[in-house]
């Protein structure tokens, strides 16, 4: 069991931790951008075995795009890919909401239900737009 402290230091920082995080996801993006090597036609093991796409196809576009300065486009390739980019570098800054105290008071049953709605809801709009994205519908 960790000593309470270190949750409190882990915790303390939240206004670094977020600059962070966008600084190491910016870096990632603009190394991806700045790769000129050829990559297969899908990093994506579903559709390359099956041609459907998954809920996160697009996002190593989505990152190239964002490295190259075009917002618009890595939306257009995935928006749940810049939906988990935001949220990664956002997380931190949960603290200073109401949120975690109401959290805290659903209990563990309802917390995981509302999980479960809220991923499958991404999950299934993701598949939406990839399929849209991609002609099947």
């Amino acid at each position: 069991m960790s000593h309470p402290s270190a949750v409190a230091v882990r915790w303390g920082r939240p206004w670094t931790q977020a600059p962070l995080r966008l600084f190491a996801l910016a870096a990632g993006a603009l190394f991806l951008a700045a790769l000129h090597i050829r990559r297969p036609a899908t990093l994506c093991t579903l559709r390359a075995t099956t041609g459907v796409p998954c809920p996160f196809c697009g996002g190593t576009t989505a990152a190239v795009r964002l490295g190259k300065g075009d917002p618009l486009g890595a939306l257009a390739a995935s928006p749940l890919a810049l939906l988990l980019f935001m949220a990664f570098v956002a997380w931190p800054l949960r603290v200073y909401s109401a949120l975690p105290a109401r959290w805290q008071a659903l209990g563990h049953r309802r917390q995981a239900q509302v999980v479960l709605v809220v991923a499958a809801l991404l999950l299934t709009t993701g598949e939406l737009w990839q399929l849209h994205r991609f002609g099947f519908w």
